[in-house]
């Protein structure tokens, strides 16, 4: 556990140094995903990384967009609306005290916001993702942290 008692900097670095320690089964992960084939169909993919609750570990998924979107749990393929946990292990990143978490005492959901997405970007492109088949943002659900979004895969794919 993570006592409360951190700066903003002291969080962030501390918080990236646990990312990094996955960093390369992430990639692997992230490889793994790319190499499956994309249907013509799907024209575009975000990921979108949902921070834990109180301090909980995030998530990240992948969705897959396209004229005509439809839902299939059994499909394991990719297709127009599917949408898949990317299933990296970020469970080591929920040992930080709760209150780094609550707002009126610290910012540390929208700093861990900001650190995640630049840690999983990076780990997107050493995966290879930057020539992906389909042109791929990457956000954070409901805009935490800056609420900017990065591109991972260049628009002309």
């Amino acid at each position: 556990m993570v006592p409360f008692g951190l700066t903003e900097a002291q969080f962030a670095t501390r918080y990236r140094r646990i990312l990094d320690k996955v960093s390369d089964s992430s990639i692997e992960r992230i490889a793994s995903v790319l190499q499956l084939p994309v249907p013509p169909a799907v024209l575009a993919a975000n990921v979108e990384i949902f921070m834990g609750e109180d301090g909980s570990a995030p998530s990240a998924w992948i969705y897959f967009r396209g004229e005509n979107n439809r839902v299939d749990n059994k499909d394991p393929t990719i297709f127009s609306g599917r949408s898949m946990d990317l299933a990296l292990d970020l469970a080591s990143l929920a040992c930080f005290d709760e209150r780094y978490f609550d707002l009126e005492q610290f910012p540390g959901t929208f700093l861990a916001a900001n650190v995640t997405k630049t840690w999983l970007a990076e780990c997107w492109w050493k995966a290879g993702g930057w020539p992906y088949t389909v042109p791929t943002t990457l956000s954070v659900h409901d805009d935490l942290g800056d609420g900017s979004i990065v591109a991972l895969s260049r628009a002309d794919a």
